[in-house]
């Protein structure tokens, strides 16, 4: 008998590091949730072409590479971003929490993380010894990466671009704007390889008209920056 690509425990760890509901996990692989049910319960063994998608949708969700990834997989070992992740198996780590880790602000994260689930599910105040903050997500989210920290245990958190995005909405109701224009200037300064700000707009822009304006509105903050700084410069010289 020819040994298959991955046995059903291997498809178990590849579903609780994804994040992904049944559902979900049934359109990212091209299945029926029936099937994705049966290889739960092992009622049928996970054929090589599921085996071959799943591996290749979880490599793409990396997006963050380079210096950039050895950081933020570092900071979320010593964060155990993997533990609340297990702890909400459709959560993420999000916004401010995911600024920190990228190193983008120097804004403090003890003592609080925020996440991101789906709409139905119970959102706690607080989780050992963090309070949490809960961003609300609907279908399946875009933007998520499914990462392995420096430990090699499996955590999620926002993209670069969605986490621009969660950060510019946030604000308007949160009233930290000097942290988030400071992540945005992070982002673009302290970042191996910069967060793509046409993917930011169309996807701010979708969201809502209000959340386009607040990314404007940081990266115009940003821009001012550049030229303020650039006339130092030329003050100096």
């Amino acid at each position: 008998m020819v040994k298959r690509v991955w046995n059903n425990a291997d498809f178990h760890r590849w579903l609780s590091a994804s994040g992904l509901s049944a559902p979900q996990a049934a359109a990212v692989l091209g299945i029926s949730e029936r099937t994705v049910k049966r290889i739960r319960t092992e009622e049928v063994g996970v054929k090589d072409g599921i085996a071959e998608r799943a591996q290749a949708w979880i490599r793409s969700t990396r997006v963050t590479g380079g210096e950039d990834a050895l950081n933020l997989d570092s900071y979320a070992a010593q964060a155990d971003f993997a533990a609340i992740c297990e702890a909400f198996p459709l959560a993420h780590i999000t916004c401010m929490s995911s600024a920190i880790a990228r190193g983008w602000t120097s804004a403090n994260s003890n003592g609080f993380r925020q996440l991101a689930q789906p709409t139905r599910l119970q959102k706690p105040k607080k989780w050992e010894n963090f309070d949490l903050e809960w961003f609300e997500t609907d279908g399946l989210p875009w933007g998520v990466e499914c990462r392995i920290d420096a430990d090699g245990r499996p955590y999620r958190i926002a993209s670069p671009e969605r986490t621009l995005i969660e950060l510019a909405v946030h604000s308007l109701h949160a009233g930290y704007g000097d942290d988030v224009s400071e992540a945005f200037q992070g982002a673009v300064d302290l970042s191996e390889t910069p967060p793509d700000m046409t993917v930011v707009r169309q996807r701010a822009s979708a969201r809502s008209p209000a959340a386009l304006d607040e990314i404007r509105h940081h990266l115009s903050d940003r821009a001012r920056a550049d030229v303020a700084e650039l006339r130092a410069d030329n003050e100096d010289d």
